[in-house]
């Protein structure tokens, strides 16, 4: 059987669902974006979560971070929508771009909660009014964790416009995974992906290329990556495989029309995890239009990942 509880975590108030007999369990803070702070599977902690509030509160890299009202780079913070000009604030200081949107400190509510022996369904919801005048369109972002035992974690993020017109919306999730004590000494294996081009601002040329790097199961060594990818659309999902002394995990993310057709692939210079990032859109989508959604009055764009440890 599951079990909710909280308790404080510094001034944040942190959620703890557990099962009762097998070792699976998440933690996470609605207070900040919903942010998963931890995941236990088969006994393993298999995310490299914040470890006190005050790392939380910083967010530095972003850590499990949700990912709205675009993910990844936006050129300059700058970009046009029906003839007018928007201004984000630029938050990536080496490239002098805006990073992520502004979900990962936004405020979500517990909206409701569902447990059995078996299955455990969280779901939280945030109203956005259009405040900003970068993005002055009212939206309800929410997010949902569920866990099936014995060893199954899944993550459903939604945007719906609230607002009187069509408006530019991309999701994406910014989770890292440790299952080895160093990047380097993980095993990843890609689905068949293409490399997005990008110049020296990481920013998308047009250019895509094949990638076969880790087709097969590799060790990442010394590779050092920070790459978007494109994935195929021809199934319901894709899965990519991040094996270590603690286990394999089988990551997945749904694909299809507003689907997760982009996955970003990270190697954090601390050197001690592996980011597996689902996106809805490209880099820079709201410049160049790609996987970008258009999304009308009423309208919802929603996507799945997840993850499962693979018992040997």
């Amino acid at each position: 059987m599951f079990d909710i509880s909280t308790d404080a975590f510094g001034r944040f108030k942190r959620y703890t669902l557990t099962h009762s007999i097998v070792p699976l369990k998440i933690q996470f803070v609605p207070e900040r974006g919903g942010c998963l702070l931890s995941l236990i599977m088969e006994g393993e902690e298999v995310l490299d979560g914040y470890q006190t509030p005050e790392e939380l509160d910083f967010n530095n890299w972003g850590k499990s971070g949700v990912l709205y009202p675009f993910p990844n780079r936006l050129k300059d913070g700058h970009f046009e929508w029906q003839g007018k000009s928007y201004q984000f604030p630029t938050n990536d200081v080496t490239h002098q771009n805006a990073l992520h949107g502004f979900g990962m400190q936004r405020p979500l509510e517990v909206m409701e909660v569902e447990v059995d022996d078996n299955n455990a369904r969280i779901r939280m919801e945030g109203k956005y009014t259009g405040e900003h005048a970068y993005y002055p369109w009212p939206f309800t972002f929410g997010l949902t964790y569920e866990l099936h035992a014995p060893n199954q974690m899944w993550i459903k993020l939604s945007l719906r416009n609230d607002a009187d017109v069509a408006i530019p919306a991309g999701l994406g999730w910014h989770p890292y995974f440790q299952m080895a004590a160093t990047a380097a000494a993980h095993t990843l294996r890609l689905p068949q992906v293409e490399m997005v081009g990008i110049d020296s601002r990481m920013i998308p040329t047009g250019k895509r290329y094949d990638y076969d790097d880790f087709l097969a199961p590799r060790v990442i060594g010394a590779t050092i990556l920070d790459n978007c990818f494109t994935v195929p659309t021809s199934s319901l999902e894709v899965s990519a495989h991040l094996s270590g002394t603690r286990g394999t995990l089988r990551y997945w993310q749904e694909t299809g029309t507003g689907k997760f057709n982009f996955l970003q692939v990270f190697t954090p210079p601390y050197g001690t995890s592996v980011a597996l990032e689902p996106m809805t859109c490209n880099v820079d989508a709201f410049n160049n239009g790609d996987g970008l959604v258009t999304l009308a009055p009423g309208a919802t764009l929603q996507a799945k990942a997840g993850v499962v440890y693979e018992v040997e």
